[in-house]
Formats: structure tokens, C-alpha cells, sequence
């Protein structure tokens, strides 16, 4: 019996510990030129297949450093999922380049991305800036969620990632996901 009990309790703790309550899943993306000058592109970066994973490539023209780069996030709701959105709150505000990817890249991308061939951009660490120039290769990304807040706004979540150099943006990309509970 207590075995029986043990190992009820340890299944629900790796439940809880593994999975989220919700499922996210890729609906759209659209890269976009810079204002004067475009040092990043996002435009050959598309949704795949049914489980709306993220392929293909991403150029960064020029070595990214803290000294002239940053990066903001706005970010929107449509609760029904109509495409009405709102903005919300959490916004990342023009952040030092090589911060913002040590935070948010590190949290929201990397886990996806560290196990395998799925890319050959290199593992953010504390160490990495300047941001390295290169086309990069995304294969068949899906999003590990396991590190990802535990309240998250359901419907449609529209994120608006702006790279700015001296202040002008250079590009960028919306990226627009699905966030529905999950069914067991």
C-alpha cells in the first residue's frame, strides 16, 4: 500500500513538475524591415506541418554588442481568439541586446533547442556578446514550455520582437502563438 502510494505521489509531482497546464502552438509569423536600414531578417522563417513547428533561416548581418544594439518585446492578447488584441503588460522594454538574450532567449527558446541538431545557433550563456553574425537554421522547432510562467493569457498572444541599433529599428518579427488549456 505504500508503495502504491509512493509512486501515485510521484507520478502527480512529475505531472505537475513537466507539463503545463496549456499547450502552445505557432500561428503566424512576419518578419519586417528595418526603418533606414534592415540588419536582421526573419523573412524565410515559416510554421511547418500540423504541429505548426518553426523552420528555416535567420540572418543577422553584423556582431551584435551592448554597446549599440537592443531588443523590445510588445506584447498583445486576443482572449477569443478573433484577432481583436489588447496590449498587455508584460512588455520588454529596448533592452541591451546580449541581456535580453541571456533573459528571454535563454528561458523561452533555448530548452527548445539545446537537444539536438534543431539549430546552429550557438547556446546563450553568461559569456555571450557580442552577438554573433551568421544565417541561422531552425529545424522543426516546437516549443518546450516547461520553464514558461505558470499564468499565461489564453487565445492568441501577439509578440512584436524589434531589433534597434542606435536607437532605429532594423528589423524584426511578429510572432503570433496559440495558447489553449490543455486536454488530458
Amino acid at each position: 500500500m505504500k508503495l502504491t502510494v509512493v509512486f501515485l505521489l510521484l507520478h502527480l509531482l512529475h505531472h505537475i513538475a513537466c507539463e503545463k497546464a496549456y499547450v502552445v502552438s505557432n500561428e503566424q509569423l512576419e518578419a519586417f524591415e528595418g526603418e533606414s536600414e534592415s540588419l536582421v531578417s526573419f523573412e524565410n522563417l515559416r510554421t511547418v506541418g500540423s504541429d505548426r513547428a518553426l523552420n528555416g533561416s535567420f540572418v543577422f548581418m553584423g556582431d551584435m554588442d551592448n554597446d549599440g544594439f537592443k531588443v523590445s518585446v510588445e506584447l498583445y492578447s486576443s482572449p477569443q481568439s478573433d484577432g481583436e488584441y489588447k496590449r498587455i503588460v508584460f512588455d520588454v522594454p529596448p533592452t541591451n541586446i546580449c541581456e535580453c538574450f541571456k533573459k528571454f532567449y535563454v528561458q523561452f527558446v533555448q530548452p527548445s533547442v539545446s537537444a539536438g541538431d534543431i539549430t546552429n545557433f550557438p547556446l546563450v550563456d553568461e559569456d555571450s556578446c557580442p552577438i554573433p553574425q551568421g544565417e541561422f537554421f531552425i529545424k522543426t522547432l516546437i516549443f518546450n514550455t516547461q520553464d514558461w510562467p505558470d499564468q499565461v493569457p489564453r487565445g492568441l498572444v501577439k509578440a512584436i520582437i524589434t531589433f534597434w541599433k542606435a536607437g532605429e529599428n532594423v528589423g524584426g518579427l511578429i510572432v503570433v502563438v496559440r495558447i489553449e488549456d490543455r486536454q488530458d
